[in-house]
């Protein structure tokens, strides 16, 4: 049979949210009034109306309202997934829009805090057209990680990487001739050339850390286009 937590156990995982260092306020300020109250004269217990009495009785009626009003409009900002025994109990308590609005033709809605917006007109054109060729070009690049061997030290995990072409709106491979890919430096052979359109213009790698990797995609037309993608593993290894 497990010992029950002590105080100090108890207090250093409710430091952990704002809810629980809340609480122990409330009982930093009942030990005190207990002091105080305790070392009271006997004619304080005739006055049922002393400010301290009140004060005691009020107190935890604001505080209950304060902590139903957190709990109900700021639940995402009080806890974080990993005070849940159950990870998903988290995000069954967010707010998800019941169905997506907006103008006529938007098919989707950024969640995300979009209160700081791009006031230079130039800098937003330009990005609409950076992100119009991004669209048009009809490639994307992605990557797909697996550990071989689980991380025990510096250097010393395994993962096995697959990094491919996609095409996107409707495009077809078979416009592309090659993909010549550029990955970190401490490869033997940095630069690596594929023309195997069956395979998506794939790269396989066996690897320890994470790394960028560009992509020229050139396409049967003479053409060229850079793409990146950033190899992010499995347990975000340091090294």
């Amino acid at each position: 049979m497990s010992e029950p937590p002590t105080f100090y156990q108890t207090a250093k995982s409710l430091a952990r949210n704002p809810l629980g260092i809340i609480a122990l306020f409330i009982i930093l300020v009942y030990a005190v009034a207990g002091i105080v109250i305790s070392m009271a004269k006997p004619d304080f217990y005739n006055n049922p109306l002393h400010p301290a009495v009140l004060f005691l009785a009020i107190f935890p009626v604001v505080v209950l309202a304060v902590f139903a009003y957190l709990v109900v409009n700021h639940h995402r900002n009080l806890y974080a997934p990993e005070d849940y025994e159950d990870q998903k109990d988290f995000f069954r308590g967010l707010a998800v829009p019941a169905a997506l609005t907006g103008a006529p033709g938007e098919v989707a809605i950024a969640t995300s805090d979009t209160s700081l917006k791009i006031a230079d007109v130039q800098a937003q054109t330009s990005l609409n057209e950076s992100y119009t060729g991004l669209v048009s070009f009809g490639y994307a690049l992605l990557h797909h990680a697996e550990v071989i061997q689980a991380r025990t030290s510096p250097r010393s995990g395994r993962y096995r990487v697959r990094v491919w072409l996609e095409s996107i709106e409707h495009r077809s491979l078979s416009d592309i001739e090659s993909v010549t890919y550029h990955v970190w430096d401490d490869f033997n052979q940095s630069v690596i050339s594929t023309a195997d359109a069956s395979s998506n213009f794939d790269l396989w790698l066996s690897i320890y850390g994470e790394f960028p990797v560009l992509a020229l995609v050139k396409t049967k037309e003479g053409q060229t286009y850079e793409l990146q993608r950033y190899i992010d593993l499995p347990g975000r290894p340091p090294d």
